[in-house]
């Protein structure tokens, strides 16, 4: 498998987001057109098929952004194509 990217980076979607993470996935079955389906998982799993890149939204709940071979293109995809999040303040204490 090729990585696969759903958004382009400069789709309006981004605006969206205030992190981004990475989960492992592994396969938990196969749809009716024959297509793994993916679940996330551990990242000390011995079954990992793919490796996500998620984009969490403001409002809450998730949204895939893509899917990649190994750790190491998700990371160079989340730190090199996607836009880059603003930098939030933190609350002081």
């Amino acid at each position: 498998m090729d990585q696969v990217i759903y958004f382009k980076p400069t789709d309006k979607i981004f605006h969206k987001f205030e992190i981004y993470e990475i989960w492992p996935c592994t396969i938990i079955g196969k749809n009716i057109s024959g297509d793994p389906i993916y679940e996330t998982c551990g990242f000390d799993d011995l079954d990992i098929a793919i490796w996500c890149v998620y984009g969490h939204f403001y409002t809450g709940g998730l949204e895939c952004i893509s899917d990649h071979d190994t750790l190491e293109e998700a990371e160079e995809f989340m730190m090199k194509v996607l836009p880059k999040l603003p930098i939030v303040s933190l609350t002081s204490f």
